[in-house]
C-alpha cells in the first residue's frame, strides 16, 4: 500500500481519486485501513460490483411485491 497526503488527490477530504496511480487501493489518510482509488479503472469496477449488489436486490423486492 502506499500512503498519498497530497490534499489535491482527497476529493472531500475522504475519497481518493488519483488517475496516474495504477494501485486500486490506497491507505486511508488519517487512521488505519485502506480506500478505493477511483482513479483507476479497476477502482471504479469494484465500487460499482458494490454499490450494484443493493440495487439488484431492491429492484428484485419491488418486482417480487408487484406479482403479489
Amino acid at each position: 500500500m502506499n500512503k498519498d497526503d497530497d490534499p489535491r488527490h482527497w476529493k472531500l477530504g475522504v475519497f481518493y481519486y488519483n488517475p496516474d496511480n495504477p494501485s486500486e487501493s490506497v491507505d486511508k489518510r488519517n487512521g488505519i485501513g485502506s480506500t478505493i482509488n477511483f482513479g483507476s479503472k479497476i477502482g471504479r469496477r469494484i465500487m460499482a460490483s458494490i454499490l450494484s449488489i443493493p440495487v439488484i436486490i431492491i429492484l428484485l423486492v419491488f418486482a417480487a411485491f408487484r406479482f403479489f
